[in-house]
C-alpha cells in the first residue's frame, strides 16, 4: 500500500472515470450532434460552435446516439443498462418517439434510404439466433421483411436508386458478402476474399473495404454486374483500411489507414487527389456503438468532416477538418500523463510479438502485463484509463499484441484460430518472463477484459508462480457454459472463431477452459462483470470466483465493461487498491 499512500491522489481522483465525445453527426443548420458521457452514461448533445457548452438533447435512463438526420427529425438508437440490444427512436421538438418495440431484438446495420424516409436493416425477433433483413418506414414504423438468409446479417447499403441493397453476413473473422434484391434473391460479391466490407454503393460501383485475397484490408470497388473482381483499388497496402465514409455528392471519401500505433485520415477525390489530415499522434475510436466508420462524419455540403479522435493522453474528442480544430472539451485530465513506446519481445516459437509500454520510471518495478479483448483487438494509441492511473502510483503497464491480434495481417491474425488457441497463452506468459528476464518488472500482474479476461486466467494457469495478482474483467471461464448461456445471436457469431463447443473443437475447448484448472491459481484474483452483458455471460465471473475464492464486483447496470461514469470511479478505484496491495 506504500505506492498507493504516497501518490497524489488529487491526480488519482481526476483519472478514475473518463469522459469522450463521439459519433459525430453535423446537422445543416451548421451545429454539431454527437453522443458522450459526460453527464454520467452515453446521451445526445448539441454544439453549436468549437469550444461551446453543449446543450443536452433529450435526457434518458438509456444509452443514446445520434444515428441520422432525416425529414421525421433525428434518428437515434438506444440501449438499456449496457445489453447491446438497440432500438431505434426519434427525436423531434424535445419528444422522443420510440420506432422499434421488440426489446428482445438487436437493429443493426440501421441504413438510410435515399428517399430519407425508411432505413434498411436487420433484425432478430424475439432475440432468435437468424437476423432478419428488411426495411422500417420512420413516419410510421412498420417493418417489412426482404429475406432470412439465416445467421447474423447486416444491411450495409443501398443501391443508388433505392431498389437493391448490399448486406454482410459476420461470422467471426470471415463475411460473405451479397447484393439484395427486394425479393429476397442473393447475388454474392467476392466470394475469394475472406472479408467484404460495403461502405457505400455508388453510381460507379460498390465501393468495399476488403483484403481481396491479400494479407491486408484495403479500399476497392466493385460493378455490380461484374460481382466476382475488384473493379478496381483506391488503397493497396500493407495496412489495414479500417474505415471509410463518402460525402453526399460521392466527391471526396475519408479514409483510416492503421499504421501501427496511430492511424491515420487521408482524404481520396475521384480524380486522384490525396490528402492527410493533420491531427496529434492517435486513433479513431472504435466503441460497443459502432466501428471506425461510425465515428466520422462530413457535414451535409461535404466541405467539412468531423473526426472523433483519441490520444494516448486525451480521450476521445471530436475535431473539425479542413485544418485540426477541436470542438468539444468533455475531459479534464492532469498533466504529465503517460506517452506509449513501441516495444516487441521474441515467443516460446521464435515469434516476434509487437507490444505497447506504459512506463512510469526506468528503474525495475511492478508491471501489469494488460491483454486486450477480441480476439480480434490490438493495443494502439488510444487512452488507455488504466495505464495512466496505475502510473500515477509507479505501476508500468506492458500490451502486448499477442498472436491473434488485428492490424499485422490476417496470417498473424490466424494465428491463433481454433486449436492453435493456447500459443497465444503461452505469448503472455513469455511477455512477464520478458519482462523480469531484461530487467524491466520485478512483479507481474495479469489483467484483461473480454477475450482479454480468458487471457488474464489462462496465464494464471499456465505458469502459475510467474504471476503476483490477476484482474479478470467480463472473461470467459469455461468456453462450454459460455457458449450454452450467451444469447443464440452471439453464438452464431462466435463459433468460427473459437470452434464449435459440440463439434470437432469440443474436447479442446474444454482443455483450454480455465474453469477445469481453477485450483492451480495462486495469485491473488479481483474477478469484475456487468449483469447484463450479452457478450460474456455474467456466470463465467461468478463462477470462476467461486472455483478460486476471488473477490467478485457485479454491476447491476452495466452490460459489456463498465462504462458508466460513477461505475468507472467505483471499478477503478478497487483495481488500484487491489494491485497496490498485492504489488506493492
Amino acid at each position: 500500500m506504500g505506492a498507493l499512500a504516497a501518490a497524489d491522489r488529487a491526480k488519482i481522483e481526476r483519472l478514475l472515470s473518463v469522459a469522450r465525445a463521439t459519433r459525430p453527426l453535423p446537422a445543416p443548420d451548421g451545429s454539431l450532434y454527437f453522443a458522450s458521457n459526460r453527464a454520467g452514461h452515453s446521451q445526445v448533445y448539441r454544439q453549436r460552435a468549437p469550444g461551446q457548452e453543449p446543450e443536452l438533447v433529450f435526457e434518458g435512463e438509456t444509452r443514446m446516439v445520434p444515428h441520422a438526420h432525416t425529414p421525421s427529425g433525428l434518428l437515434v438508437r438506444e440501449d438499456r443498462g449496457g445489453n447491446e440490444i438497440w432500438q431505434l427512436g426519434l427525436l423531434a421538438d424535445g419528444r422522443y418517439r420510440p420506432l422499434t418495440s421488440d426489446l428482445k431484438a438487436i437493429h443493426e446495420g440501421v441504413t438510410l434510404h435515399p428517399d430519407g424516409r425508411r432505413v434498411g436493416l436487420s433484425w432478430n425477433p424475439g432475440g432468435q439466433a437468424n437476423m432478419v433483413l428488411g426495411e422500417l418506414v420512420l413516419a410510421s414504423g412498420e417493418m417489412t421483411r426482404w429475406a432470412e438468409p439465416g445467421g447474423y446479417w447486416r444491411w450495409d447499403a443501398w443501391s443508388p436508386d433505392g431498389s437493391r441493397a448490399a448486406v454482410t453476413k459476420l461470422m467471426g473473422t470471415s463475411t460473405e458478402t451479397c447484393i439484395l434484391d427486394r425479393d429476397g434473391a442473393l447475388t454474392r460479391l467476392l466470394a475469394t476474399a475472406l472479408r467484404v466490407f460495403p461502405v457505400a454503393w455508388l453510381d460507379g460501383g460498390i465501393l468495399v473495404i476488403t483484403d481481396g485475397g491479400r494479407d491486408f484490408m484495403g479500399l476497392a470497388f466493385i460493378d455490380p454486374a461484374k460481382p466476382d473482381a475488384v473493379l478496381r483499388w483506391l488503397i493497396e497496402e500493407d495496412h489495414d483500411v479500417e474505415g471509410a465514409v463518402v460525402d453526399r455528392d460521392a466527391t471526396r471519401i475519408a479514409v483510416v489507414v492503421n499504421e501501427g500505433i496511430y492511424d491515420s485520415v487521408r482524404i481520396l477525390d475521384f480524380t486522384g487527389g490525396v490528402e492527410r489530415v493533420e491531427l496529434p499522434p492517435g486513433v479513431v475510436i472504435s466503441d460497443h456503438t459502432g466501428d471506425v466508420g461510425y465515428h466520422l462524419a462530413w457535414s451535409a455540403d461535404g466541405s467539412r468532416l468531423f473526426i472523433s479522435w483519441e490520444r494516448p493522453t486525451l480521450p476521445a474528442e471530436i475535431y473539425e477538418w479542413p485544418g485540426s480544430r477541436r470542438w468539444t472539451i468533455s475531459s479534464d485530465l492532469p498533466a504529465g500523463l503517460i506517452e506509449p513506446v513501441e516495444s516487441s519481445y521474441r515467443s516460446f516459437d521464435g515469434l516476434e510479438v509487437p507490444a505497447l509500454f506504459y512506463r512510469a520510471a526506468d528503474t525495475p518495478r511492478a508491471t501489469v502485463v494488460e491483454f486486450h479483448g477480441g480476439p480480434e483487438g490490438q493495443w494502439r494509441g488510444g487512452y488507455v484509463p488504466s495505464a495512466q492511473i496505475f502510473g500515477a502510483v509507479g505501476i508500468n503497464v506492458f500490451m502486448p499484441n499477442v498472436r491473434g491480434s488485428t492490424g499485422y495481417g490476417i496470417r498473424y491474425q490466424a494465428l491463433d484460430d481454433k486449436t492453435l488457441r493456447w500459443n497465444s497463452v503461452k505469448d503472455g506468459c513469455e511477455a512477464a518472463r520478458f519482462l523480469k528476464r531484461e530487467g524491466l518488472a520485478n512483479k507481474t500482474a495479469a489483467m484483461g477484459g473480454s477475450y482479454g479476461g480468458f487471457m488474464t486466467l489462462a496465464v494464471l494457469v499456465d505458469d502459475p508462480e510467474l504471476w503476483d495478482a490477476g484482474v479478470d474483467t467480463v472473461g470467459i471461464a469455461d468456453w462450454h457454459t459460455f457458449f450454452a448461456n450467451m444469447p443464440p445471436w452471439r453464438g452464431v457469431l462466435r463459433v468460427h472463431e473459437y470452434g464449435d463447443p459440440n463439434g470437432p473443437e469440443a474436447e479442446f475447448l474444454r482443455e483450454i477452459s480455465p474453469i477445469h484448472r481453477a485450483h492451480l491459481i495462486k495469485a491473488p484474483l479481483l474477478v469484475v462483470h456487468g449483469r447484463n452483458d450479452p457478450r460474456v455471460p455474467v456466470e463465467e465471473s461468478e463462477q470462476i470466483a467461486r472455483a478460486t475464492g476471488a473477490e467478485l464486483m457485479i454491476f447491476e447496470d452495466e452490460g459489456h465493461g463498465i462504462a458508466a461514469v460513477t461505475n468507472q470511479v467505483t471499478f477503478n478505484r478497487r483495481v488500484l487498491e487491489f494491485l497496490a496491495a498485492n504489488l506493492g
